[in-house]
């Protein structure tokens, strides 16, 4: 992960508890089916959910944004719908989220006075539609062609972005959802050959979806402070990104190697003017070219992964932070262990690092960055109760992170989840401005 502003990554360690020892890695790993009956007969297929949550900041920030004391975070509602139809070798699909942070509203009602809302944390509050995985798929014996905008996962490593480069990210809350939660669907075409060669091209590149001005994880809240009005201008890639894969399966062992060119979701800083009325700061996605493989390998109750992968082109700070950025090559690896030989407990560990190859004495930072997570997650209940926690050390020792969660499935239509966040962080760390963002999030889920 670089040292920007903009890249705060989400991690994971966890609890413990109870006997039993199975057999084989995936005898007792918990999973859920749905239980809404399905007309096998027809082509359609229809879900839709009702979610609502509320996030709560028990700290006074570190560096005060629009939130300066304890207080309501977000009070966010989303009404999830997908359609699916399927005939022969077609199949086409089209969902999204209709979404609205009520919070500015109860502000504007006098129901809350917590803090006043910049234009932009308004403009991304206010209602919106969020378009999710739509697209058009046709398949006939080995070929497979997808076509929309689509949610890509090539990697897995929770620590650090490896070989996971084709997804986009939301980037708002910072350690506040796991990493499958966290991906977006981007415009892509994707070719399958035989369940093994993958080619894909990605139409429209665009950033990570960012916290906006005054959002108290908002990357340039320092910055703001040092100016009287900051003006931040996003600057676009238009060429398409290409990547290539093979996957190949052997008893126990899945393996796989990949290879993209593709523009960043990240941003570097390219111009920054100062004057009387302020700063102009210009930002700008990069080309990079990624070279990797990861592997896992199942025995007994162990699952071991690795992913391992040479990043070029990629764009890291200054120890002047409003200098240009400099170029790097980068080699970035992680390995990882998962136990499950105790019944109802899974058990994960994961260290990661990113290593500079050619690293010059400006840059602001180090050449080996290590990073570690791991997660501890038991079931009770019939696979109806999840207790987790989840920690991270953010690459090369950029502050810490802690997640606990009880994930309480009440029926099948209905399901609660209660989070505790927790940020810590010394005064030269990335993460030190918001280490007082600590977080209590409650999320409610109505199958409709």
């Amino acid at each position: 992960m670089n040292k920007a502003p903009a890249s705060l990554t989400v991690a994971t360690l966890s609890l413990l508890s109870s006997l039993a020892w199975p057999q084989d890695f995936f005898d007792s790993v918990a999973t859920q089916t749905s239980t809404d009956e399905l007309d096998l007969d027809s082509p359609w297929t229809h879900r839709t959910w009702l979610q609502q949550k509320t996030g709560y900041g028990w700290h006074t920030p570190g560096v005060a944004a629009s939130r300066d004391q304890a207080a309501l975070t977000r009070t966010e509602s989303q009404l999830f719908g997908e359609v699916g139809w399927r005939q022969n070798t077609w199949r086409l699909q089209a969902s999204g989220s209709l979404l609205h942070d009520w919070l500015p509203d109860l502000e504007n009602w006098g129901a809350f006075s917590g803090y006043d809302f910049t234009e932009q944390q308004n403009q991304q509050r206010r209602w919106r539609l969020q378009l999710a995985d739509t697209f058009v798929e046709w398949q006939d014996n080995d070929w497979w062609v997808k076509a929309g905008y689509q949610t890509l996962a090539w990697g897995e490593s929770e620590s650090l972005k490896i070989t996971d480069v084709l997804a986009r990210r939301d980037q708002r809350w910072p350690g506040q959802a796991d990493l499958e939660k966290l991906r977006l669907p981007v415009p892509a075409v994707q070719v399958t050959w035989n369940n093994q060669l993958d080619w894909v091209t990605l139409i429209h590149p665009l950033p990570d979806r960012m916290p906006a001005a005054g959002d108290e994880f908002d990357p340039y809240v320092e910055l703001r402070q040092q100016q009287s009005e900051l003006n931040l201008i996003q600057e676009h890639e238009t060429r398409p990104g290409f990547a290539i894969r093979w996957r190949q399966q052997w008893q126990g062992l899945d393996a796989q190697w990949m290879l993209a060119d593709v523009t960043s979701y990240e941003s570097e800083l390219t111009v920054f003017n100062t004057g009387p009325l302020g700063a102009d700061v210009h930002l700008s996605p990069w080309r990079q070219q990624v070279l990797g493989g990861s592997a896992q390998w199942v025995k007994g109750s162990w699952l071991l992964r690795t992913e391992q992968a040479l990043h070029n082109n990629v764009r890291v700070t200054q120890q002047n932070p409003q200098a240009p950025w400099q170029k790097t090559r980068q080699w970035r690896g992680m390995l990882g262990a998962d136990f499950n030989g105790i019944s109802d407990l899974l058990i994960s560990a994961e260290y990661s690092w990113l290593y500079i190859k050619n690293r010059i004495p400006t840059l602001g930072e180090q050449r080996y960055q290590p990073a570690a997570s791991g997660r501890i997650q038991y079931t009770l209940y019939n696979d109806r109760l999840t207790l987790e926690a989840y920690a991270q050390s953010i690459t090369g020792d950029e502050g810490s992170l802690i997640r606990l969660q009880a994930d309480w499935t009440v029926s099948d239509n209905f399901s609660v989840s209660l989070s505790a966040i927790e940020y810590d962080a010394q005064q030269a760390d990335l993460l030190h401005p918001y280490r007082h963002n600590d977080s209590l999030l409650l999320s409610m889920r109505w199958g409709l």
